[in-house]
């Protein structure tokens, strides 16, 4: 699937933003970069790999400084928990010297695991599904949120409680067309009935988006994770549903193996795998309200198919 990006019209030239990142990652490698690669995956900034020799910088820029703000802090914080999360080399928001604001970091080895997921046996998935989940728990120590959901840590999160966070995941207005105005009226039926879990969630932090992405993965082994302008307050569930969806949509059904690891060593109750269904059938609605048409029949099928199965686990 493809995902919009903010800055996909970019305020200069390609060719002149790729001389600046050359020049800013030939600041770190020591010598003019033998290649530099613009990262296809990820949807909050423009990235590019940077290669000289053996050695890779990773640069990410936006046009809004204020994207970065909270990005180092939230590193050092999750650095400072054990995570594996990459060193960043500098930053300037000042957009001074280039009509953007940027960050350069220390480059993981490996690819995310949307890309190495299929390669992976059963007994690296449950490895890997151990390690993300204690992530995950160690991150949830941290102080309760000032709020609920997107924010950097320590934070004020923008809602005021889950629930609200939940109910605007969905378009206010359904969609017109089917199976999406028919999903739209089950999954806002489901939050109602799941209201009273809804409303008593905690504002926990956890991290939302190392899901198929931003988990580096090489030999079926993490390496690290990456990307982290923000955190979730709220329900660590819901990372698991947007995973799943992002399994489904750019793996396969198959691999729903590491889902399902996820959720064995979570230790869910029964309520919750309802509630981790229902999170599983919104993202994957979501999807398939941003698809461009570039898709084809058989990711149309097999997304439709798992949307009803989510549903139908989740008491619709």
């Amino acid at each position: 699937m493809r995902y919009s990006n903010p800055m996909s019209d970019p305020i200069i030239s390609d060719a002149d933003e790729e001389n600046a990142v050359r020049r800013i990652a030939g600041g770190f490698l020591g010598v003019e970069p033998e290649t530099v690669e613009r990262m296809t995956f990820g949807h909050r900034s423009r990235t590019y790999q940077a290669t000289a020799s053996e050695q890779s910088v990773i640069v990410r820029i936006n046009a809004k400084p204020e994207t970065f703000v909270t990005t180092a802090a939230n590193i050092g914080t999750l650095n400072g928990l054990g995570l594996p999360v990459p060193q960043v080399l500098a930053s300037d928001f000042t957009l001074r010297e280039y009509p953007f604001a940027y960050m350069a970091l220390k480059s993981i080895p490996g690819r995310d695991l949307r890309y190495e997921l299929g390669s992976m046996n059963r007994s690296q998935m449950t490895t890997l599904a151990e390690q993300l989940t204690d992530y995950q728990k160690r991150v949830g120590t941290l102080p309760r949120g000032k709020g609920f959901g997107y924010a950097g840590i320590g934070e004020s999160a923008p809602h005021q409680s889950w629930i609200d966070v939940i109910a605007g995941e969905l378009p206010e207005n359904p969609p017109i067309a089917e199976p999406l105005r028919t999903w739209h009226s089950i999954l806002t039926s489901l939050i109602r009935k799941h209201e009273k879990y809804l409303r008593s969630v905690p504002a926990t932090c956890f991290l939302d988006d190392i899901t198929v992405k931003n988990v580096i993965v090489k030999d079926g082994i993490l390496q690290g994770l990456i990307d982290f302008d923000c955190v979730c307050y709220g329900d660590p569930l819901w990372w698991i549903g947007l995973t799943a969806a992002g399994i489904v949509s750019d793996v396969g059904s198959a691999e729903l193996f590491y889902i399902n690891e996820l959720c064995r060593i979570y230790g869910l109750t029964d309520e919750q795998r309802q509630i981790a269904a229902l999170y599983c059938a919104m993202h994957a609605f979501s999807f398939v309200g941003r698809a461009d048409g570039s898709e084809n029949e058989d990711w149309r099928e097999r997304i439709r198919g798992h949307v009803e199965e989510w549903i139908e686990e989740a008491g619709g």
